[in-house]
């Protein structure tokens, strides 16, 4: 189990859509409304890529009210971020921003 775990972090990360969702996550908590404008894709791109990036348990989301917010649920993603030369200080858990729709 855990292999294949692994394996599937890996082919997420090695996806380009899907690791820019994922650096945007390692900054906090987004609502899936502001993921499409800050990775530059439409929503139901970033939709499809949202949903596969949870079956595999990199993220995970909640609901509030309207909004669901997305956050990172698998805590490897941020040694893996550190070790290709992220600032670790740059990964803070912020509130999620108000909706942009």
């Amino acid at each position: 189990m855990k292999l294949k775990t692994n394996l599937l972090l890996f082919k997420a990360l090695g996806e380009e859509t899907k690791f820019r969702i994922i650096k945007i996550l390692l900054n906090g908590e987004y609502c899936a409304c502001e993921i499409p404008f800050l990775i530059k894709r439409t929503q139901s791109n970033t939709s499809m890529h949202l949903k596969k990036l949870a079956e595999w348990g990199i993220i995970k989301s909640r609901r509030d009210g309207k909004m669901i917010i997305y956050t990172i649920k698998d805590k490897k993603i941020f040694d893996i971020f550190e070790t290709l030369g992220y600032d670790k200080g740059e990964f803070k858990w912020k509130k999620a921003k108000v909706c942009r729709q």
